[in-house]
């Protein structure tokens, strides 16, 4: 019976040092999921309340050889911490999982990069799935469906990266 308690005491104490210090969840940088609506037609079309893109944003939008559109404005978004061995989720529609980003870091950061799986998921539905790098100052750009007259278009962006991590 002593042993059996010894033993019970030991696995309960290396299950909460193994917790306190989980590696894993060691955030390496955050990432940011924007989805904006583009159109060369009436934005009134997609609601009043879209808010004007950033110039950051606007940057990238004017930047796109293959994807024009006179007007953009921004339908939401969301900043996610980027989890060293978890899958994370982006949900850039609050209190909705019409679009959601999920994305899991597949080696450290290095050189202002990050190597992620990320999959686009509409109403509970995988839709696309790749094995990407992101870079700090380059945003991704995936032409999403077709929206009230307009196209979905989702911006996704490494905004920091911690690349000194243990």
């Amino acid at each position: 019976m002593h042993y059996l308690c010894l033993f019970v005491f030991s696995m309960f104490s290396i299950a909460q040092f193994a917790h306190a210090d989980d590696l894993g969840s060691q955030s390496v940088g955050k990432i940011k999921v924007s989805l904006i609506y583009g159109t060369n037609g009436d934005l009134s079309k997609a609601g009043a309340n879209l808010k004007p893109l950033t110039a950051q944003q606007a940057a990238a939008m004017k930047a796109l050889k293959k994807i024009k559109f006179t007007h953009y404005r921004l339908i939401g978004e969301d900043t996610q911490p980027i989890l060293r061995s978890y899958m994370n989720w982006a949900k850039p529609l609050k209190d909705s999982k019409e679009i959601l980003i999920s994305f899991q870091p597949r080696g450290k950061p290095t050189g202002g990069s990050l190597k992620i799986d990320l999959e686009l998921w509409q109403r509970s539905k995988k839709i696309m799935k790749g094995d990407l790098i992101l870079t700090k100052g380059k945003p991704l750009i995936i032409q999403g469906p077709t929206w009230r007259g307009g196209k979905i278009i989702i911006l996704i962006e490494l905004i920091s990266l911690i690349e000194n991590v243990r």
